[in-house]
């Protein structure tokens, strides 16, 4: 809503005074509500406090009547012909309180001797908590009801609904228990004593008693048996305004019964309360005359601001008017004044000049620096996509949706997950690691398929967290990928066989330098077996240097399908390969090997219609065994690959077994029938 400058002064005025009104009226209810309740809360938790004393001496002595009772001579020794002495005694203790609702005697097997009106006599109650605890020393237990206690005696149906039970032992002149002295005290009696209480309260106060489980036990009918739990700030208080389950708000003051001399006490609390509107009723009263003191001088203030504003309003008009020559699209506009206008007027014009000519300054340096940036974003030589926190892709840039075959039309707005992109699908989980921990996630690869040109491309990519200033997480995350696709072939040529696509000799030279090391770390053995195919230059001579190389990759795929997968295979060169076997736990599993070998490399080839027969010679040498380094090992193999050259085709021979003296001492040479 568009207000005019007079109307809208007029209403500031008047609001003004009305938020003055409001800060004075807060700041007298708080003052007049802190004193009055004050004043109430010393007579909320007082009147709590007389009414938790005055039951916990009440209790205290019922229990002391009790206890005096059982030390007489005629309740302690039980002679014969006294039961109706001892009945009347326990009668005339009921008549001395009219809330002793029923006193028993019992025998040391909880069966009632005597008892006021001969209720329960002859029953044994020797399963009741009060019998049970009483054994033990004096008891008082928690309000009960005579259901709940498992009596059963018409006696009792009008007389006790609720009741307190108590017990003492009664023990003869050597300390043993012959019986338990027992009493239900009628709650009828609390009630009177809340009442007495608040015959001297000049507040309408309202009681309530809580048993230690936070039930209703003394109160109004609807909340008793009810499960009340006061509020943290009330108890930190001892007294404070609470919502109860009414919907009612009341002032409540509690206080918490604490025993009185021996008597422990039973954990009740005493609450007293009185409805809010109520007890706060002076307060209401007099923010009320505030307000309506407020309302009459805030009318006579937007009078006041109706006629400054006039004064005001009518230069404002013509920079109103400027300003929307500026919304319209007019870009430099002089901002004119009158001269009777005020001098503040005039600075403010001056300024809005100033500012227009520095905005349309400053918009076209930012227009040049956006195109920049965007002309870097889209030229950039790697792939960038924004994400925000939910990973809602906000901008890709066009390479990296060339890369993933997206086009940026349907990429904006939509989750990383839905697009369909193998490439972004594998970098989904550092990313999401990068928004969630707000730490850069480097060095993550992905390897797709490209089938139009057969081959595997290779991307390595950066996640980078985004936050903003306020924020404690980051609000979005960058994806920066590069392609690696040529590194990792230079790297692939680099190190393998362009022939057979097996591992060459640099490769195998930093392979056998590695497991090496691995290998005396975790004492383990390994096996080198060199191999030359046997009238391989004949081969090239007869058939030509094509199947030479088609038997070259022959040779290659049989080797694979021999080793395990744990070993390696590697082409010297020529016709001269390379099998690592690790783990070599003894001969004969390099033998295995090596007679594998033989026999697959033996078969026939078929290369061009015509039947190639040709056959390896291997050479064995093992770690630590022959020799401890790869030069040396791969030396040893060598030798050992000429001596089984020496023997005929087919042949392998352990480097071991060729050393000075051994090969006389172990008969000679290996072979494959």
């Amino acid at each position: 809503m568009n207000l005019r400058l007079r109307t809208l002064l007029s209403l500031s005025f008047a609001g003004v005074v009305i938020a003055t009104t409001a800060v004075v009226s807060a700041i007298v209810d708080y003052e007049a509500s802190l004193r009055l309740q004050k004043e109430l809360d010393r007579q909320f938790i007082g009147a709590a406090s007389q009414l938790a004393e005055d039951l916990d001496r009440g209790i205290y002595a019922r229990l002391r009547d009790i206890i005096n009772v059982s030390s007489l001579p005629t309740i302690r020794y039980l002679r014969d012909g006294q039961e109706e002495e001892r009945r009347n005694i326990l009668e005339a203790l009921k008549k001395t309180q009219e809330y002793y609702a029923w006193i028993g005697f019992t025998d040391e097997n909880g069966l009632v001797l005597q008892a006021t009106g001969g209720l329960m006599e002859g029953m044994n109650v020797s399963d009741q908590t009060w019998w049970l605890n009483g054994k033990a020393g004096p008891y008082v237990g928690d309000i009960r009801s005579l259901r709940q206690d498992g009596v059963d005696s018409p006696g009792f149906t009008t007389k006790l609904s609720n009741f307190i039970e108590m017990a003492t032992p009664v023990r003869n002149s050597q300390g043993l228990v012959i019986g338990i002295l027992g009493a239900y005290v009628s709650w009828d009696w609390a009630s009177e004593l809340a009442a007495n209480v608040l015959r001297h309260q000049s507040q309408k106060l309202e009681f309530l008693v809580l048993s230690q489980q936070h039930r209703v036990i003394l109160g109004p009918d609807a909340l008793l048996a009810m499960d009340i739990y006061l509020p943290d700030s009330l108890k930190a208080n001892a007294i404070g305004l609470t919502q109860w389950p009414d919907g009612e708000r009341y002032l409540t003051g509690f206080a918490d019964t604490k025993g009185f001399r021996s008597y422990k006490g039973l954990g009740w609390t005493v609450v007293a309360r009185q409805q809010a509107e109520t007890a706060l009723a002076p307060v209401r009263q007099l923010r009320t005359a505030i307000w309506r003191w407020g309302a009459f001088i805030a009318a006579v203030f937007a009078l006041l601001g109706w006629g400054i504003a006039k004064q005001i309003s009518r230069p404002l008009k013509s920079l109103a008017a400027a300003a929307r020559e500026i919304k319209d699209g007019a870009r430099l506009v002089a901002f004119r004044m009158r001269q009777s206008a005020p001098q503040e007027i005039h600075l403010l014009s001056d300024a809005l000049g100033d500012m227009m000519r520095q905005l349309e300054s400053r918009e076209t340096a930012l227009q040049r620096q956006y195109a920049e940036l965007d002309m870097l974003y889209e030229g950039a030589p790697i792939g960038i996509v924004i994400v925000d926190q939910n990973m809602r892709c906000l901008r890709m840039n066009g390479r990296l949706a060339e890369w993933s075959g997206l086009q940026n039309s349907v990429v904006n707005g939509r989750m990383i997950t839905e697009l369909p992109s193998e490439l972004l699908t594998q970098f989904e989980t550092p990313l999401s690691q990068t928004l969630l921990s707000g730490t850069p996630s480097y060095n993550a690869e992905a390897v797709i398929e490209d089938t139009s040109n057969e081959l595997e491309r290779h991307f390595l990519a950066a996640c980078l967290p985004l936050f903003e200033d306020g924020q404690s997480g980051p609000v979005g995350a960058a994806l920066l990928i590069s392609e690696m696709t040529a590194q990792r072939q230079a790297e692939y040529f680099a190190t393998h066989d362009s022939l057979t696509g097996l591992a060459n000799r640099r490769f195998l030279t930093a392979y056998l330098f590695q497991e090496l090391a691995m290998a005396r770390r975790r004492k383990r053995k390994l096996a080198l077996l060199y191999l030359d195919m046997d009238r391989f230059k004949a081969v090239n001579d007869t058939y030509g240097h094509d199947a030479g190389d088609a038997l070259l990759r022959e040779v290659a795929f049989r080797l694979k399908n021999v080793c395990r997968e744990s070993d390696l295979i590697s082409r010297l060169g020529g016709d001269e390969f390379v099998i690592v076997a690790l783990d070599h736990k003894n001969l004969n599993n390099s033998a295995r090997l090596a007679k594998s070998v033989v026999i697959s490399l033996s078969r026939p080839y078929i290369l061009g219609g015509a039947h190639i027969h040709t056959s390896p010679s291997i050479g064995i040498a093992v770690y630590p065994d022959d020799a401890d380094d790869e030069t040396t090992l791969l030396r040893y193999a060598d030798e050992a690959m000429y001596e089984a050259k020496k023997s005929g085709p087919g042949q392998y021979r352990y480097y071991s077994l060729i050393k000075p003296g051994l090969l006389e001492a172990k008969g000679g040479s290996d072979s494959v029938a």
